[in-house]
């Protein structure tokens, strides 16, 4: 029975690693049992092999795996060429001599994932139509602001934009023109009393729990019936301070019968008795979204307005504001959201685990901020191919880390170096050696070009030592053939509780177990960081082959057998290392 659950994990392996790059236990498993429904009542003993013949396999490169392959008779499937990916025409472009698209943050915290969509969509067909692409800060409310925001989304934004360039073949891979809409204030007040002057605009001094509640049963504010010159003179004193927070806003008139609440007299200006991040106290009275959107699209010259579509009830308002004005109207377009499967992407749910020491900041690996994520490994590239990809579409999406992480590996694979990493290692001798014992390990399997490694190996009195992983040491019973990568056969003479002891064989076999080790003399000591969740991770200490010492913060790595990771540090001689994904 084993033999046979191995062969057929060998076939299915084989496939999948051929089809995705790398073979995936889950699915191997699957295949076996649909060939085999009767082992269902060994599933223990299935997924032990299983996951040892997924190990063998990807330790092999595509070339032996295709001769392989052709050995054992596997039928393989013929790779189709990926079809590319055609995003929509952007609508009434024709209308436009030049398209102009903008993304418009907030600078009240860190970029998350979920920022990535709306910088991408309105990049990308800004690039796409020999456009102009903008970035600008909607910067009126100054409670929530911060310059450090200001600057983490320059650089995180940038990065994206640049791996967008390269990945997609955008140029250039940066925005054409930065926009602080606080430096319009001034500008947006004359657009303010203008609406006021037309006897659209009243300035209201409800508390706004009334003003929930008139608007909910379509009452209108005994404010508009105020005068335009009463109404002029009370915004003038929100500007000059005659007003409290709360006391007085200034509210479009429209339609308290409207079938849409939103309509229903919206405010457009409001006090914020909070010092400006850059402005200081030169302003206290600031617009709303969606005065401060629409006004300014149309100002800077914005063809197509692109959002989430949860401000879709919003696009009455913003039309009405523009209409009243006599400005420009354009296209307003809605995209989906993005959420990420089991992890917050909102920062008021981040903003409390840090203060409370469960994440250790917004660059927490465990947490899909951009900053988080890319000390984590994760490539701006793979959230580039992961977003085109998705589209501009309307619907709602839920993003994996899986997925995430199937979009890294694919970026990466190709260009990492791999090291060996012996997690919870174990020291293992070596007997019968007849001299030092020499690997010699490709940096990359499939890349002769990136060079080749020597492990050396010391021996006394005929013996070496080497560690190897506890998980190996675990699966190994007397008597076992095995390759230690690059160095040499060996056969398992006994395992002890903390150890085993090996025979080396001169002859050199690679159809039996393969396994990765560390030598004794020269080991590198690290400490894997495996995020399990928000909120708890997994620390993994081991030693690393003598080369990971010339490792620094921020490389890319492949672990054989172990996953792809990112130097985040040192600790002493200590290397941190921060596990992506496998």
């Amino acid at each position: 029975m084993e033999d046979e659950i191995k062969r057929l994990a060998l076939i299915h392996a084989i496939k999948n690693a051929l089809k995705y790059g790398q073979a995936r236990p889950g699915p191997v498993i699957g295949k076996v049992l649909a060939d085999r429904p009767d082992f269902k009542q060994k599933i223990v003993e299935v997924r032990e092999l299983v996951q040892q013949v997924v190990a063998e396999v990807n330790e092999r490169t595509e070339e032996e795996l295709r001769r392989l392959a052709e050995e054992l008779g596997v039928q393989l499937e013929e790779k189709r060429e990926k079809e590319e990916r055609k995003w929509p025409p952007l609508p009434n472009a024709e209308k436009y001599e030049r398209i102009v698209t903008r993304v418009a943050p907030e600078p009240n915290g860190y970029p998350t994932l979920g920022h990535v969509k709306g910088l991408l969509v309105p990049f990308v067909y800004a690039r796409l139509y020999k456009g102009e692409f903008h970035l600008r800060f909607e910067d009126t409310n100054p409670r929530v602001e911060k310059l450090e925001y200001y600057d983490a989304i320059r650089e995180e934004f940038k990065l994206v934009t640049e791996a967008a360039a390269r990945v997609l073949n955008l140029s250039p891979g940066i925005w054409d023109r930065e926009i602080i809409e606080s430096d319009h204030l001034p500008e947006l007040y004359e657009y303010a009393e203008k609406l006021i002057r037309q006897g659209d605009a009243y300035v209201c001094m409800c508390p706004a729990k009334d003003v929930r509640i008139n608007r909910t049963r379509g009452i209108a504010c005994p404010h508009r019936r105020q005068t335009v010159e009463e109404n002029l003179e009370l915004w003038r004193g929100m500007l000059e301070g005659r007003f409290s927070e709360g006391e007085a806003h200034l509210r479009l008139k429209t339609d308290m019968q409207h079938p849409n609440l939103t309509m229903r007299d919206p405010g457009i200006f409001r006090i914020i008795e909070a010092p400006h991040p850059i402005h200081g106290d030169r302003f206290r009275v600031y617009p709303t979204y969606d005065f401060a959107v629409s006004v300014m699209d149309s100002l800077t010259g914005v063809t197509h307005a692109f959002r989430s579509k949860e401000f879709e009830p919003h696009v009455d308002v913003q039309r009405t504001i523009l209409e009243k004005l006599g400005l420009r109207q354009f296209e307003m377009i809605q995209f989906g959201r993005i959420t990420v499967e089991g992890v917050p992407l909102s920062k008021r749910y981040i903003r409390p685990l840090i203060g409370a020491g469960i994440l250790w900041g917004w660059d927490d690996p465990r947490v899909p901020t951009l900053r988080g994520l890319r000390r984590r490994g994760i490539t701006p590239e793979a959230l580039v191919m992961l977003m085109y990809d998705m589209g501009p579409s309307k619907v709602d999406a839920t993003v994996s880390m899986g997925a995430l992480a199937a979009y890294n590996r694919k970026w990466l694979d190709p260009k990492v170096p791999r090291y060996m990493f012996v997690a919870d290692p174990v020291k293992a001798e070596i007997e019968g050696v007849l001299g030092d014992l020499v690997a010699r390990v490709r940096v990359h399997p499939d890349k002769p070009e990136m060079g080749v490694r020597e492990i050396k190996v010391p021996s006394k009195d005929g013996k070496a030592e080497v560690y190897v992983s506890w998980s190996d040491h675990q699966s190994l019973k007397p008597g076992d053939e095995l390759r230690l990568r690059g160095l040499a056969n060996v056969k398992v003479r006994s395992v002890m509780p903390d150890g085993l002891s090996l025979t080396y064989l001169p002859e050199v076999r690679t159809d039996v177990k393969i396994i990765h080790w560390a030598p004794v003399d020269g080991a590198v000591p690290a400490v894997a960081i495996c995020p399990t969740s928000v909120y708890s991770y997994e620390s993994i200490g081991g030693f690393g082959e003598p080369a990971m010492s010339e490792l620094k913060e921020g490389d890319l790595v492949q672990l054989v057998r172990f996953g792809f990771a990112r130097v985040d540090g040192r600790n002493g001689k200590t290397i941190i290392l921060i596990r992506s994904h496998s």
